[in-house]
């Protein structure tokens, strides 16, 4: 459990370090377009999944 959780650590680290090196902008704002984009995609494809399944069960 220990080893698990340095390894989630150093690899937050890793990434918070590379967050830190990019130098544009745009790459940036495009990384936290595509997160986000990612997330509403989740969600978006849930509800969806959830409105036909309660469909299906009426």
């Amino acid at each position: 459990m220990k080893e698990d959780l340095a390894e989630l650590k150093s690899e937050l680290k890793s990434k918070l370090l590379y967050w830190h090196n990019l130098k544009s902008k745009k790459i940036k704002a495009a990384a936290i377009v595509l997160f986000i984009g990612v997330i509403a995609l989740k969600i978006f494809t849930t509800v969806l999944t959830f409105d036909w399944l309660s469909e299906l069960f009426s």
